[in-house]
């Protein structure tokens, strides 16, 4: 009689003919994984890079959408991108350096926020205000001066003088 010997699936023969060793399926097309092979004993495994989940085939990636749970871990906004996502912040608002937390902005800061009298930091925006005799312009950064004079003559009992922010009565 004769023989012959095989081997397990993901083995084969040697050279002698009697002994089995592994077989690298990683070695030959990247064993059909799309991103990443690893060799094991009589088998391999596909595995994906960061950002990519592997499919039911156990071959292919898909990008993960890390925006879907939680909004990604972003305070305000959440984009996707290829084997990422990138956070950023309404209006209003900066990204702080952890890429995750958004921090209003005190427009105010600079150049009293554009304003010609006061400005008020409010949470995402600011408002302009005037002193008292002026009025807001409908730029809503300038202030006019109003005048005090145009209604009910001021108060006044004869004559009234329109100042620069105020007024002032004279008989």
């Amino acid at each position: 009689g004769s023989f012959k010997c095989s081997c397990n699936s993901g083995y084969r023969l040697g050279g002698n003919g009697f002994a089995c060793s592994d077989v690298d399926e990683c070695s030959v097309q990247n064993g059909g994984c799309e991103h990443k092979c690893q060799n094991t004993a009589g088998s391999f495994t596909c595995s994906c890079n960061s950002g990519y989940g592997l499919n039911g085939n156990s071959r292919t990636c898909d990008d993960v959408d890390e925006c879907a749970v939680q909004n990604g871990g972003c305070e305000h906004n959440c984009s996707n991108t290829a084997g990422s996502f990138k956070c950023s912040c309404n209006s209003g608002y900066r990204l702080g350096g952890n890429g995750f937390a958004c921090s209003d902005v005190d427009e105010c800061s600079v150049q009293n926020g554009g304003c010609e009298h006061k400005c008020q930091n409010t949470a995402g925006s600011f408002t302009c205000s005037c002193n008292s005799g002026y009025g807001l312009n409908g730029n809503s950064r300038t202030c006019d001066d109003v005048d005090e004079c145009a209604v009910q003559n001021g108060g006044c009992e004869h004559n009234c003088s329109n100042t620069a922010g105020s007024f002032k009565c004279s008989c």
